[in-house]
């Protein structure tokens, strides 16, 4: 059972993350998080010491959750599926995305490059073969372009969804002849 300082940090990390996906990090504030999370500001210092810190503690929360559930699959399909339907759900690919493209590019560090390797390297077993490693990282940007080719495409999520797996699938097939 966890403790009331446990669920304290894991309602601030996921009040961040929604507030995060909707806004840049520039645009959300401390502040913001508290009022909409019902605490004091001083309460989210405690365990954060900067709203930089929350960012990346967000952003590494919501990794290791698509981690978690994509460790269990076998198969290549249904892993990307589960990637992409996690991704269409989840506050996380919003978060990246804001990430992407406004983080200071001359700090050498991103936070969750931990969790993009481990995903890579789940790919790469997934793939195998000589090649396995720049395989996974073109699934990987591929996957992430078809997301941003339709994540705003004015349809039913579900339907985008199964356009995006379609089309996944399509990649996959002509993966798995080249290996």
């Amino acid at each position: 059972m966890r403790t009331k300082g446990e669920r304290s940090k894991q309602h601030i990390l996921e009040v961040a993350s929604m507030l995060f996906s909707k806004n840049s990090f520039k645009n959300v504030t401390i502040r913001q998080i508290a009022k909409e999370a019902g605490i004091s500001p001083s309460l989210i210092y405690k365990y954060f010491h900067t709203q930089e810190d929350l960012y990346y503690a967000a952003l590494q929360s919501a990794c290791q959750d698509l981690l978690e559930r994509l460790k269990t699959i076998d198969r290549l399909e249904d892993f990307v599926h589960e990637y992409l339907r996690y991704m269409f759900s989840s506050a996380l690919f919003e978060m990246m995305s804001y990430f992407s493209l406004e983080h200071d590019s001359s700090k050498n560090f991103i936070p969750i490059s931990n969790e993009i390797n481990k995903f890579l390297q789940l790919l790469e077993e997934k793939i195998s073969g000589p090649n396995a490693k720049i395989e996974a990282q073109l699934l990987f940007s591929t996957l992430n372009g078809l997301i941003i080719s339709y994540k705003k495409v004015p349809r039913d999520t579900e339907a985008k969804i199964a356009t995006i797996q379609k089309l996944a699938d399509y990649y996959i097939a002509n993966l798995k002849k080249r290996i």
